[in-house]
């Protein structure tokens, strides 16, 4: 729970045009899913991004609202999320903060400096933390869907 009172406190630049904090992200919401990965256009955050696009019908009726986070600037995560076809929206983090809450920031990645682990972090209805993957592997995507499926339609089912 502190982990996530003290997100409340940043309100990064979307590519939904306004800066959005994360209090906004899980109003309204079952949960939020937040896809963190290194920089835009790299195979790895394509490959990230692309998988929860094409899962992106599975959630969105759960009411798990999705968006991507990233170091990048929001010029860049717009060209990104247009060139991937993206159904949500990318924060850039460019500032580190949010990232450095978090505990994503990994030492270098190509000559840069702090850059975010790839990571999947869900925040539940009742704000509890999950997290799968840290580092620059992938995490098992079709057993985070898994499990965020049942979950979900648990809470829908007894709430």
């Amino acid at each position: 729970m502190r982990l996530i009172q003290a997100l409340y406190k940043y309100a990064l630049p979307s590519t939904e045009g306004n800066n959005l904090s994360f209090g906004e992200l899980l109003k309204e919401a079952n949960g939020l899913l937040l896809l963190s990965f290194p920089l835009a256009f790299t195979p790895e955050s394509e490959r990230l991004l692309a998988w929860y696009r094409d899962q992106y019908s599975v959630l969105e009726p759960l009411h798990i609202r999705v968006v991507g986070m990233s170091i990048d600037s929001i010029y860049a995560l717009s060209a990104f999320r247009e060139q991937l076809q993206l159904p949500f929206h990318l924060l850039s983090d460019a500032n580190r903060d949010a990232s450095r809450c978090l505990e994503l920031l990994l030492p270098e990645v190509a000559g840069i400096r702090q850059v975010p682990a790839m990571s999947v972090i869900y925040f539940d209805h009742l704000r509890r933390v999950r997290r799968w993957g840290h580092g620059l592997a992938q995490p098992d995507h079709a057993q985070i869907l898994a499990v965020l499926t049942n979950e979900t339609r648990m809470v829908m089912t007894n709430g």
